[in-house]
């Protein structure tokens, strides 16, 4: 392989994915069983709602092999666990079961494996039977946040608000509330 060829790839491809998973707007959901190790876990990271098995294993195998992390790592972890974890799992290799990941913030949700498809589903349903412009339109100003300060973050939620309050599904929440029924979101 010659020099530079891993690096031109990663970043036109495992790169770009990353970048769609954050930045497209509609929830993605991620279910992991079994080993999410290097791109996996960067997935895992980068969806909105990650279910694992606690079968799952997750892992950061650059430092340990001689090479460094790529795929938004060095982003998502020190933002989730903080620094001093995030230092553990990407320079010391540490493993994380799907207790650990779940416990120390990293993932979602942490189910046993039996119950994976199931909860992963009933997510899935849930997300899809919600508002989806405003939904889509939070996970902007969420992702936003994380590179900005507060002015600026209370100035995107100004625009979301604007935008999801001329929506079709805004006006079935505001009935459903006034009718006291669920709502039933049409995602328009």
């Amino acid at each position: 392989m010659r020099v530079g060829n891993l690096q031109r790839r990663t970043a036109v491809q495992a790169h770009r994915l990353i970048e769609v998973i954050t930045s497209i707007q509609v929830p993605v959901v991620c279910a992991v069983r079994g080993w999410a190790a290097g791109l996996g876990f960067q997935l895992a990271l980068a969806a909105d709602f990650t279910i694992a098995s606690d079968t799952a294993r997750f892992w950061e195998p650059f430092c340990p092999r001689g090479f460094t992390p790529d795929s938004g790592a060095t982003w998502f972890l020190p933002r989730l666990v903080g620094v001093a974890r995030a230092k553990e799992i990407l320079m010391l290799g540490r493993e994380l079961s799907g207790v650990e990941a779940a416990d120390w913030g990293v993932i979602h949700r942490c189910v046993p494996d039996d119950h994976l498809d199931a909860e992963v589903a009933g997510l899935v349903a849930d997300v899809a039977s919600r508002a989806t412009i405003a939904l889509g339109l939070t996970k902007h100003c969420i992702n936003g946040s994380l590179v900005s300060g507060l002015t600026d973050s209370m100035a995107r939620e100004a625009s979301a608000l604007e935008l999801s309050s001329r929506t079709a599904d805004f006006r079935e929440g505001l009935a459903s509330f006034k009718e006291h029924r669920p709502p039933e979101f049409q995602g328009r």
